[in-house]
């Protein structure tokens, strides 16, 4: 089979490999659609990892299921998670499924950007999904982002109608402020490239502005969607008294934010962070997009098939792009 090994941030080859293995209990999915994600594209949050296959924002077929695989049948089209938790250790039992061992372990064999992926018993079991008929392959690839949308407004706990930022409005800040505004929140944007505030208005109608246009105003809770220092802080000066601060991206090692620990005190701002999605988020996203509630495929901006995802990544880092997928089987559809 071919499959991506990405090298370094900036270097990505696709390669001939032997098709994975599969044991009794596993599960082979012949990929179709795979999302390059935002995480993806962070220096140096790949190249600790490398050399290996990456991609986990994919759609596929199944193509072999071992003797001992149940509820799953050749021809199956599913989305797969790369975690699953075990579902009964402490960190489970409360929900806080990202911290479960299990679940930090992974499994998937080798990554979404290759022809074919092995699953493991604990993950078929338990994040797995069938993909409804009527669902693009796009937007079923798209889940595990959604779901890291679906969680990070559930842990920010939107009361209705209450006042809400979103701060970046790359794809995430727009997956998150569409989830935001589903679940009943009054939803804002704010970006500091006036060429994206021009875009998300005029194509998708979002209640975007530059920093400056919102100076002075304030929100109940607010989204800081970009990694970076610079981020948070403009965020925090978005908070109003009793507001909430969403943390929804790391910041580089070594990189460290100052923060006024008083006006956090007597302000009682809340400081939220969330990362990536549980089982029980990627069936909520499942839902939204099966419903036709939200569609994040109507925010690609390129499609490579792969053996021009080099180029993809690259196309992904430009500041005009929103989303690129990869056609991992067959060639894109024409723009």
């Amino acid at each position: 089979m071919k499959k991506a090994i990405l090298y370094s941030s900036r270097d990505i080859r696709v390669v001939e490999a032997p098709v994975p293995e599969v044991g009794p209990s596993d599960m082979l999915v012949r990929v179709r659609v795979c999302g390059i994600c935002t995480g993806e594209l962070m220096d140096w949050y790949v190249n600790k990892k490398a050399p290996y296959t990456p991609g986990h924002e994919f759609v596929g077929v199944v193509e072999k299921v071992g003797p001992e695989v149940v509820g799953f049948n050749v021809g199956d089209r599913v989305f797969v998670h790369h975690h699953a938790p075990c579902m009964e250790c402490e960190y489970c039992r409360f929900g806080d499924y990202v911290h479960c061992d299990l679940w930090r372990a992974g499994g998937l064999e080798p990554g979404g950007f290759s022809e074919y992926v092995r699953v493991p018993e604990h993950i078929w079991r338990t994040d797995v999904l069938k993909v409804p008929d009527h669902v693009p392959d796009e937007d079923a690839a798209l889940v595990e982002p959604l779901a890291t949308s679906v969680k990070a407004v559930r842990r920010a706990q939107i009361v209705k109608g209450e006042p809400v930022l979103m701060v970046g409005l790359g794809f995430m800040g727009l997956l998150n402020y569409e989830v935001a505004r589903e679940f009943g929140g009054d939803v804002w944007g704010v970006d500091i490239n006036r060429d994206r505030v021009n875009l998300v208005r005029e194509r998708w109608g979002i209640r975007a502005y530059l920093p400056e246009d919102l100076k002075g105003t304030k929100f109940r809770k607010v989204f800081v969607n970009p990694g970076t220092p610079a981020a948070v802080l403009s965020g925090l000066n978005f908070v109003r008294k009793g507001g909430s601060l969403i943390l929804f991206a790391p910041l580089p090692p070594g990189e460290n934010v100052n923060l006024d620990f008083n006006r956090l005190y007597f302000d009682e701002i809340s400081l939220i962070p969330s990362y990536s999605a549980g089982p029980d988020d990627t069936r909520i996203a499942m839902a939204l997009i099966s419903e036709g509630t939200i569609r994040p495929s109507r925010y690609v901006s390129i499609r490579v098939p792969l053996n021009r995802i080099a180029e993809g990544f690259e196309l992904a880092r430009r500041p005009d792009v929103i989303k690129v997928t990869v056609y991992v089987e067959g060639e894109p559809p024409e723009e």
